[in-house]
């Protein structure tokens, strides 16, 4: 069997359906998505992003949290951690591990405060 190589904007499709499957719901097909995002693009961002959010999703809090702590040590990551952040502690929380959902919430914090510290006033 020949495999096709996609193109950045087929892979950008596959993402937004992904997207969409996440955000409704449907759990089965926006894995099959990202697996299918992984094959043909193993270091697709959107596909590291939206494992963790997968996991959530089945409920699956361990797989969630090994996904999300891959996702936070990426460098130059192009998507907002604070998300990933703020999903890993409340997997923790769901797994009582309520001491550490409660350090990582505090930092959630301190890192919202830093972000509301640096925005200029409005004129």
């Amino acid at each position: 069997m020949i495999k096709k190589t996609l193109t950045k904007k087929e892979i950008r499709a596959l993402e937004m359906i992904g997207f969409l499957f996440l955000n409704l719901g449907i759990v089965r097909k926006a894995e099959s998505t990202i697996n299918a995002i992984l094959v043909v693009d193993p270091n697709n961002s959107w596909a590291f992003y939206a494992r963790p959010i997968l996991y959530f999703l089945k409920e699956d809090y361990e797989t969630a949290i090994y996904f999300a702590d891959i996702v936070l040590q990426i460098k130059n990551f192009q998507y907002d951690l604070l998300e990933i952040k703020k999903l890993k502690a409340r997997s923790l929380f769901m797994l009582n591990r309520q001491t550490e959902s409660s350090k990582l919430i505090e930092e959630i914090k301190q890192e919202i405060d830093a972000r509301n510290d640096n925005e200029e006033p409005e004129a």
